[in-house]
Parts: structure tokens; sequence; C-alpha cells
């Protein structure tokens, strides 16, 4: 079974939070900064691209010290609450593909959120997450998981980004990651899109990790999984829209 989850509206975090981000402090944190960035001589991806890994490496590897970025965010949409109220009514559709008898069975479940209220939710719980979890491994770059992501990247844009996890071939996250990196033996895959005008690895990852509208918080949690050891990100812009690929592996014992 493969279930998949994606909001048919960005996020509502683009425009009025990316100044926040840029006013952080980066100085507080309890490993070097070098050794977090673990893709700074892959010259094979951009400079955006490295400094997403860099963004996951300084959240997973001390989850508490990532929640200074997100206090911010918390406060404003408590007051959006109080300001214009719980929001528009929107919602996200989960669809799930089942193989049965050689055929395949897809089912689309609706969860319906109104849109300020699900953003202070999210957010909340993304805080109470982070403040129980222990640091997690350092994520390396690999190149076969880039070329995954990059090969999902080209059949995207052929397809005007229409296609979600599911490659025009029939390929899932782990089939690409695999084939393009042997030496793993499972992967995942985050994909998201921003339309800001100024958008950063940043913003992305916050974007992913809050997961505001997505039942489960599935991004969130490909993020903070511990079992990952490899990863790679692809970034495309499409027609003013921003995307990102982020790919997942985990090394074979």
């Amino acid at each position: 079974m493969v279930a998949y989850s994606f909001l048919l509206k960005p996020p509502p975090m683009h425009r009025s939070l990316i100044s926040l981000f840029f006013l952080l402090p980066l100085t507080i944190h309890s490993q070097p900064i070098d050794s977090l960035n673990t893709a700074k001589n892959c010259q094979y991806m951009t400079a955006e691209e490295r400094q997403m890994i860099y963004e996951i490496n300084l959240v997973r590897s001390d989850p508490k010290s990532y929640i200074r970025f997100l206090q911010p965010l918390l406060n404003k949409a408590n007051q959006t609450i109080k300001d214009y109220g719980k929001g528009d009514k929107n919602y996200s559709l989960t669809i799930t593909k089942t193989e049965k008898k050689g055929k395949t069975i897809e089912t689309t479940d609706t969860v319906w959120h109104y849109v300020n209220e699900e953003e202070v939710k999210a957010i909340s719980s993304l805080i109470n997450d982070l403040k129980k979890l222990k640091p997690m491994s350092v994520l390396k770059p690999d190149t076969g998981i880039y070329k995954a992501a990059t090969k999902h990247v080209n059949d995207q844009v052929s397809h005007e980004w229409k296609l979600l996890h599911t490659g025009s071939d029939g390929s899932h996250p782990w089939d690409r990651i695999i084939k393009f990196s042997p030496s793993m033996n499972f992967g995942s895959e985050n994909i998201a899109g921003n339309s800001a005008d100024l958008v950063t690895p940043r913003d992305i990852v916050i974007q992913l990790l809050i997961d505001s509208g997505i039942p489960g918080y599935g991004h969130r949690y490909n993020l903070l999984d511990p079992a990952w050891t490899h990863a790679a990100c692809k970034h495309d812009l499409y027609q003013g829209m921003h995307w990102w690929v982020q790919n997942f592996g985990r090394i074979k014992k």
C-alpha cells in the first residue's frame, strides 16, 4: 500500500513569514557548523541544495535548539487567530493506492480544516515533538540519491509537476533511490512547492516540518526519521513556483 498526502494550496507561510527567518541567530548550537555542512564540497549540487542539506542536519542534530526558529511563527499564528479568527476552510487529500489481483485500486480521503487554526495546531505539535526528540544522525550526501531526485524532477517538469511521488514509469521513491544508489536498502521522499519571491532552503524545511494541513505530518516525520543515513535535495523553478524534492536513503548494514 502506498499513501500520499498533499495540499491543494501551499501552506500559508509565504511572504509574511520569510523576514522572520533572516532575523534569527545561527550562533547557538552544540555542534560546529562544518560538521553539519556535509555537502559543502558536493559541486554537483547547487549552493541552495547544499544549504538545504545543512538545514536538515541543523534540526536533526539538535531538535530542541531548532525551536528558536519556530516560536516567533507560533506567536504570529496565535495573533492571526485573534485578529482574523479560524480562517478559511480548506482541505487536503490523502491518496492511497493498493494492488489487488493485479489491479491498482486508488482511494481518496478528504480532510477539512480551518487554515489559521490548523497552522497553530501544526506549529504547536512540531514544537512539542522537537522538545521530546533526541539528537539524530547527521545525513551525508550521496550522488546516487541525487540522481534519483534529479530523475524525478525532470519527470515532473515533463508532466507539469502533476505526478506527486509516482514517476511516469510507475516507480516509487524507494525504487529510484535503490536503483541509482544500490548501497541503500530503502528510501523516501518529500516534495514541496512555494510561490514566494524570496524563498530559501530554511523556508522550505520549516514548511515541511510544520506540515500544516497534512494528515499525520508525513513530511515532518520523514525529515526527523532517525533511520536515514544519507540524503540529497533537488531544486527546480517552474512557471514561478519553486519546487523541491528531498530524497532520503538508508545504507545497507
